[in-house]
């Protein structure tokens, strides 16, 4: 029988529409097979075909809405998550979960947005393989593990059922992940869950959980720390399960939190050879249906990982950056927004939160090698004390009863002084306790008054606490005062149980990464590094402050935390290169992030650097081309052939023809002002990467330089006339029109996407000589040899059709004749960009484009052995 209307969305639609979503999740059916069953079913091939159509367009609009398009080893996927369903278990428990607790209800929304925009991007469960490299980047302690928590939720929901976190290299960070877990997941749904791994016990063999691969809809939950020999065992067992089958519909998720630790490769030669823990995390990405997802606040070594390793962990895929939570304590309230000083509003001006220790005062603290070290309390590190104290006893007054709070004490990278200064802190705290019981609280009200001077409670919207009024805790908090170490040779460690805790903790590189330390509001850090990411995330008074935001103080020297503002402009300037790959436009591996360099301190080490070189400025030996149209728009295609017609006008005024047969037309020296016009006229789609004013000041930049000056324009029409293609007028010349069908992924009804426009031959029409050189050089090398710019004009029929073998293409079916344009440009001229940033070598990954049919192929990856060039870094 079939439906009365296929037109109106029915609330049989509606049905058929959850039972496609249960037939997928449950039953491990892609779309299509889901689709066959229910056509048998209902016997309404129209409805369906809707409703099919309907998750399509969801899915579609969840997967490229504020990020690139998801895109697999062999290209471009189909958009397949439609967001959380009304037969869910995993996320609606976790959310009801959190909205229970009044510390979590206000992040809810934001946190299922983004747990949403990141699954959209991952591998759909049901396909036959997945391979997705996805990196999600955070801020230092902001809730990263929230992320991932509640994206496990909808991915198991969705159909992933085994997931492995792999955990830092220390076991403090293992334990706390895995308690976390066990606590928002599998205990919300015990009877759904089985874990492999315990708080106390990391993963070793569980050879019962085979069978749960193979025939269970159990979901798994291993949390592992990065080691090679927790590594080898789960190896181990995963390979077992391959072998016996129970891999062909276990869909695997792989979180890598703190993703640039121990999991880029850092071996000498990373061309050949690979380190241990890196080694096996890549036989992990080599199952079946493997989606790896990395979380880290510095993406340094990650986004200069070897992009063209089909193996590695680049983040090829996507890159998502997490937004700045509400209430988040961060580099903004230390050192200002990354806004001009004059156009700061006042809650974007720094906080006065940041105590300097003098030169002097700092050296007590250096430990030199074979010379004895006798520490001691100076002043500074007495105020910051004596502020933990104060701190501690107000904000349990204001809200009436305690919760954890500590103190960092980071002085060195060495064990053995870390332990020293243990019994030297508690001799003082016992002497401030000796002190305020004598009732010499004078030093403690002037540094009380000062300090809530200095940052008021008004300016966080928080009552404000007397002297008076934070006296009544003092007492209180000195007898609770617990001093300890937490290095690796500690036999105490930094655990935060039921009962709230009063710490002081020395540090250790286990409390310098991953490790939240709760209701930190004194921290005095003399540790320094020479690298960005170490710094950054010894920085561990970054985070969450609520109801005492006015009350975290930091005392360092000048110099750290004059590196600690510099990093915080660097996170805004990584942040905003992510941006650039937002609505699809393109993806890390053909735009790189840009790190800018410091005179002193290195981005990560040498050894994760190999395939870093230096950074070119937006579109330095840059290819830009047109490959979205709206071709359902006559009036645009229309205005863009009459911004075409005045540029060949123009071009043929001021320039010189040149017509030697590989070109429909060519003009040499065609002077700027003639382009600069006809780019700003022509309209470009909202999601060129050309859409906004970032070309054009290119070009004026360029300009001032003495370069770009004069350009080639040539019009890239077919040499033969095809009767099914047609021709068009441009300019009073009829030109051929050439085939680009558009993609059935990525197009919809006002948008065609063609993926490539630019062939490689076409990078050389305008080189005379091009026949005789290209024996020796490929077209690329050629063109970056050359330093005249490029324009190219592509006229397009409206009646573009696929090639009869592709599957992945449809028709135009475009309204008008559509203009498309290709740029290629010269390198920049001497001096004119930043020398102070590095990229990833991205010119290790090459796309194909010409024909239809190597449009439809992906990306290759380039032989590169032997050609990498050696980059010197090291800070002048």
């Amino acid at each position: 029988m079939m439906s009365d209307t296929t037109s109106a969305w029915s609330d049989q639609h509606e049905v058929c529409l959850e039972q496609l979503h249960s037939m997928m999740t449950g039953q491990q059916k892609t779309v299509q097979q889901a689709a066959n069953l229910l056509k048998k079913i209902t016997r309404d091939e129209d409805l369906i075909d809707e409703v099919v159509a309907k998750h399509l367009e969801i899915a579609a609009k969840i997967q490229t809405h504020g990020g690139p398009t998801v895109f697999d080893a062999n290209g471009k996927e189909d958009p397949w998550y439609t967001g959380p369903q009304e037969g869910d278990k995993f996320w609606p428990a976790l959310r009801t979960s959190l909205e229970a607790d009044q510390r979590w209800a206000p992040a809810v929304p934001s946190l299922d947005k983004t747990s949403t925009d990141v699954l959209s991007r991952l591998g759909n469960p049901t396909s036959d393989r997945i391979t997705t490299r996805g990196l999600v980047l955070g801020y230092v302690q902001s809730g990263k593990t929230a992320n991932f928590t509640a994206t496990i939720t909808k991915a198991a929901d969705a159909g992933y059922r085994l997931f492995i976190v792999l955990s830092g290299v220390h076991n403090s960070l293992r334990r706390q992940t895995q308690q976390r877990l066990e606590n928002q997941i599998t205990r919300l749904n015990p009877v759904d869950w089985a874990t492999l791994t315990t708080e106390f016990a990391d993963f070793g063999n569980p050879v019962q959980g085979l069978p749960m691969l193979a025939g269970s809809q159990l979901r798994l939950l291993a949390v592992v720390k990065k080691n090679v020999t927790r590594l080898s065992n789960l190896l181990t067992w995963l390979t077992k399960a391959n072998e016996s089958g129970g891999l062909a519909n276990c869909p695997i998720l792989i979180i890598d939190d703190e993703a640039d630790q121990a999991t880029p490769n850092s071996s000498k030669n990373p061309d050949l050879d690979r380190t241990k823990i890196h080694e096996k995390i890549v036989e992990l990405l080599k199952f079946p249906k493997v989606a790896y997802l990395g979380y880290t606040a510095t993406p340094f070594a990650n986004i200069l990982s070897n992009p063209a390793d089909p193996f590695g962990i680049y983040p090829r895929s996507f890159i998502y950056s997490l937004p700045r939570p509400a209430g988040y304590f961060g580099a903004e309230e230390l050192f200002g927004a990354a806004v001009p000083e004059e156009n700061a509003t006042a809650d974007q001006q720094p906080h006065d939160m940041i105590r300097h220790i003098s030169w002097e005062e700092a050296g007590a603290y250096k430990v030199k090698a074979k010379q004895p070290y006798t520490p001691l309390v100076t002043k500074s590190l007495a105020d910051a004390v004596r502020w933990f104290i104060m701190a501690t006893a107000a904000r349990r007054f204001r809200q009436g009863h305690a919760d954890h709070s500590s103190m960092l004490i980071h002085t060195t990278m060495r064990v053995q002084p870390q332990l020293d200064m243990i019994p030297v802190i508690q001799k003082f705290v016992r002497s401030l306790s000796t002190e305020w019981a004598s009732g010499n609280v004078q030093p403690w009200r002037a540094q009380w008054e000062t300090e809530i001077e200095a940052e008021p409670a008004s300016r966080h919207g928080l009552a404000p606490v007397s002297f008076e009024e934070m006296s009544t805790g003092v007492t209180g908090v000195l007898s609770r005062i617990h001093v300890l170490a937490d290095n690796g040779s500690s036999s105490e460690r930094l655990l935060y149980t039921a009962d709230p805790a009063t710490v002081i903790a020395i540090g250790g590189n286990t409390l310098s990464r991953g490790l939240t330390l709760e209701g930190l509001v004194s921290s005095f850090f003399l540790r320094e590094s020479r690298n960005y990411d170490s710094t950054l995330q010894m920085g561990r008074w970054f985070g969450y402050r609520p109801g005492y935001a006015d009350l975290p103080r930091i005392w360092t020297s000048k110099d750290l935390a004059s590196d600690f503002e510099f990093l915080s402009d660097v996170e805004y300037s990584i942040r905003s290169d992510i941006s650039r790959y937002s609505g699809g436009v393109a993806t890390p591996r053909e735009l790189a992030v840009r790190i800018q360099l410091h005179p002193k301190l290195k981005i990560t080490s040498a050894l994760k650097m190999y395939y870093a070189v230096r950074a070119t400025s937006s579109y330095s030996e840059q290819r830009p081309q047109t490959i979205h149209f709206s071709h359902r728009n006559a009036e645009i295609a229309l205005h863009n052939r009459r911004a075409t017609d005045l540029l060949l006008r123009d071009a043929l005024k001021y320039g010189y023809p040149n017509r030697d047969g590989r070109a429909s037309l060519l003009v040499n020296k065609v002077p700027v002002d003639v382009i600069s016009a006809f780019l700003e006229e022509y309209e470009f789609h909202p999601s060129s990467e050309m859409s906004d004013d970032t070309l054009l000041g290119y070009i004026k930049e360029q300009n001032a330089f003495g370069s770009l000056l004069e350009w080639n324009v040539a019009v890239a029409g077919l040499q033969r006339n095809s009767q099914s293609l047609g021709t068009v007028s441009l300019n009073g010349a009829d030109y051929n029109l050439i085939n680009r069908a558009r993609l059935k992924n990525g197009s919809d009804e006002s948008t065609a996407y063609i993926k490539a426009l630019m062939s490689p031959a076409d990078l050389i029409l305008d080189m005379p000589n091009a026949s005789e050189i290209g024996a020796q050089k490929n077209a690329r090398e050629m063109r970056n040899e050359c330093a005249v710019p490029l324009l190219l004009i592509y006229p397009i029929s409206k009646d573009s059709v696929p090639e009869s073998s592709s599957k992945a293409r449809e028709p135009l079916d475009a309204v008008e004749h559509q203009i498309g344009l290709g740029l290629s440009l010269p390198a920049a001229a001497p001096d004119s960009e930043p020398k102070d940033m590095v990229q990833v070598d991205l010119s290790r990954v090459t796309a194909n484009a010409g024909s239809n049919d190597e449009l439809d192929e992906d990306y290759v990856y380039e032989d590169t052995e032997g050609s990498h060039n050696e980059l010197n870094l090291d800070a002048d």
